[in-house]
């Protein structure tokens, strides 16, 4: 099993807490060929993926920087 933790802390902690809430429901979706545990502490957000398959676990590390980036940016767009 590959495995791969991702840790990204952001400004405040609500930003983590926006950004967490708007990519919650694409985790709980995108449970199919990969599992990932995803926990927010304070202003850093946890991701823990697992995957027998290394090209599955990059695809799912990289949906999850993609979505991330989106819920960032439309975050920062808001509060300007």
């Amino acid at each position: 099993m590959n495995s791969f933790e991702l840790k990204i802390s952001f400004d405040s902690e609500e930003e983590a807490e926006v950004i967490y809430k708007a990519i919650l429901l694409e985790h709980k979706s995108s449970q199919i060929r990969s599992s990932a545990t995803m926990e927010i502490h304070k202003n850093t957000i946890t991701i823990n993926v697992k995957a027998e398959d290394l090209s599955i676990l990059k695809a799912s590390i990289y949906s999850y920087l993609r979505w991330i980036g989106v819920a960032k940016n439309t975050y920062e767009i808001c509060k300007s």
